[in-house]
């Protein structure tokens, strides 16, 4: 197996042992059924999500392909959550491939304070770009965060902490890297319409140690409601790394549309 499907599966293999620690999680907030006060409830109770699917095809006098796929799954307790969240994103141009990264994490937040606006958190994110050199990078973090507003119509919390970044290159192993680094993360969910959203999902990683280097990770969207449990979302994604790999550009962008079903 080589690196790039080795790293690929030390991401999967995360993502699932995640959701699978979640069932120890929920212990905190095990609810018994109503109807029968003996009976607890099983392990997917309570969770919700969405699965997101994008695809590009264009033929003429260039023959290229991008695909774009995500998950999201979310176990609400009764002043906790547990967040799983998996992004895949694959292009190709005149049958090559030009375009190869994943990435999934795991966050675990209690909320505490005066009506419950203050929360602390617990996250693992691992990420791959092939083209970016990067085989896998690994950040383990904790921090704290605030409930801004929390309404069925404006949602927007801000969160910051610690973490320790571990970075692996395909290509440039002598550039692999172990530091500290500080986090940084909002997101702002507005309804703007009736049945439309604009979302913003903005973190920054500036490592704490010399050299270590600037990351920031932006996720724009629209979504607009289709049917009850089915979206048409615009995504666009910027990806920023002030020290890439060599021949590597700093700055990588994607403009995403597809449908998204929630469960």
């Amino acid at each position: 197996m080589n690196k790039t499907a080795l790293s690929g599966t030390v991401g999967l293999v995360i993502f699932f042992l995640s959701f699978l620690l979640a069932g120890a999680v929920q212990a905190e907030d095990a609810i018994s059924d109503p109807a029968d006060p003996m009976k607890e409830k099983h392990f997917w109770s309570g969770w919700s999500g969405d699965i997101f699917a994008g695809l590009n095809k264009s033929n003429g006098n260039t023959d290229k392909t991008s695909a774009s796929m995500s998950a999201t799954a979310l176990r609400k307790f009764e002043r906790s959550q547990f967040r799983l969240k998996e992004s895949l994103f694959y292009s190709e141009s005149e049958k090559k491939m030009d375009g190869q990264k994943w990435d999934t994490s795991a966050k675990y937040s209690i909320d505490f304070g005066h009506e419950k606006r203050m929360f602390t958190f617990a996250q693992l994110t691992v990420d791959h770009d092939y083209f970016a050199d990067i085989d896998y990078r690994v950040t383990p973090s904790v921090g704290l965060g605030y409930h801004i507003a929390k309404s069925d119509n404006w949602v927007w919390d801000a969160d910051g902490g610690f973490g320790y970044r571990i970075t692996y290159h395909r290509v440039n192993t002598a550039a692999d890297d172990k530091s500290l680094t500080a986090i940084a993360h909002t997101f702002a969910k507005k309804r703007i319409f009736e049945k439309a959203y604009v979302s913003e999902d903005f973190t920054i990683y500036p490592g704490l140690e010399a050299r270590s280097g600037l990351l920031v990770h932006s996720e724009s969207a629209f979504i607009n409601s289709l049917r009850s449990n089915l979206d048409l979302e615009l995504k666009y994604v910027v990806d920023y790394n002030s020290r890439p790999a060599a021949a590597t550009k700093k700055t990588d962008t994607q403009f995403i549309a597809g449908l998204k079903y929630k469960y």
